[in-house]
């Protein structure tokens, strides 16, 4: 199986890439370091292993975004490294920001706030009790965060993967099935 291929001789599609076994790891990582292992055990690694697991897994959320929002009605897909590639660095530099500006820091705790605000609402409306207001999440100016930096080779490893299997299956498309493709 092919990095963004669901099942072999399956073509990449737009969003696929979030398909990954790696991404798929990652987010599972992230959600259970953040909610169960830094609560039961609070350390450095634990600190760490969220970092990496994030970086691991935003550029591609961010190039699917990409995808859905400008590749769905393109006559044949094709994942694209350079929009992967814009992710990884504009990860990066977010990233890095947050963990040696504490107004970056405090601007990431309201924005990550506010997206986690309807997840509590939902659920205090399902309660039948007062819906919250927004609330900045915990964060940690650290520089020492940085050195998480080099997990942004693993979503760079994966689109490049990626896009070059959408490029060999797609040389590999004979001219006759080619003009038989649907528009």
């Amino acid at each position: 199986m092919h990095a963004g291929v669901t099942s072999p001789g399956t073509k990449p599609f737009p969003a696929s890439g979030l398909l990954h076994p790696a991404v798929l790891v990652a987010v599972v990582l992230l959600v259970l370091n953040d909610h169960v292992f830094k609560a039961r055990w609070p350390s450095w690694w634990t600190g760490k292993l969220s970092d990496v697991a994030g970086l691991a897994m935003f550029p591609v959320l961010l190039q699917a975004l990409w995808e859905q929002a400008f590749q769905r009605r393109a006559r044949e897909f094709r994942p694209s490294f350079p929009v992967l590639v814009g992710a990884v660095v504009l990860t990066g530099l977010c990233f890095g920001a947050t963990k040696i500006s504490s107004d970056a820091g405090d601007a990431w705790r309201w924005a990550l706030g506010a997206l986690q605000w309807p997840f509590y609402a939902l659920r205090a409306g399902l309660a039948g009790t007062r819906i919250p207001s927004v609330r900045p999440t915990v964060h940690t100016v650290d520089i020492t965060d940085l050195l998480t930096l080099p997990s942004l080779i693993i979503p760079l490893w994966l689109g490049w993967r990626r896009a070059r299997v959408a490029r060999e299956q797609g040389a590999h498309i004979p001219a006759r099935e080619e003009s038989s493709l649907p528009p």
